[in-house]
């Protein structure tokens, strides 16, 4: 347990040095005190959110074949997902 929970902090750490937490989940918003996720919170989403991408990616790109305007978007979150897979 202790291996898991501190694999997940230091994979958070990076993400948040990298700057890809946002592409992962909320970032603090301006008028809260607190922020929304933990590092070990982030470091563990990452995980599930580079899962999901590559699950869906067949409708992901059928959507964005839909919407050419959003390619830079969906390019955006294609480069933090490699960013994301290059840390673990």
């Amino acid at each position: 347990m202790t291996l898991a929970y501190s694999s997940a902090i230091f994979q958070g750490t990076e993400l948040k040095k990298k700057q890809v937490q946002k592409y992962v989940s909320r970032r603090k918003e301006p008028k809260k005190k607190y922020r929304r996720r933990s590092t070990f919170g982030v470091g563990v989403d990452a995980e599930k959110w580079v899962d999901y991408l590559e699950q869906y990616a067949l409708e992901m790109q059928q959507l964005m074949n839909l919407t050419p305007s959003k390619r830079h978007f969906y390019e955006q979150g294609l480069r933090a997902a490699t960013l994301i897979r290059s840390i673990s």
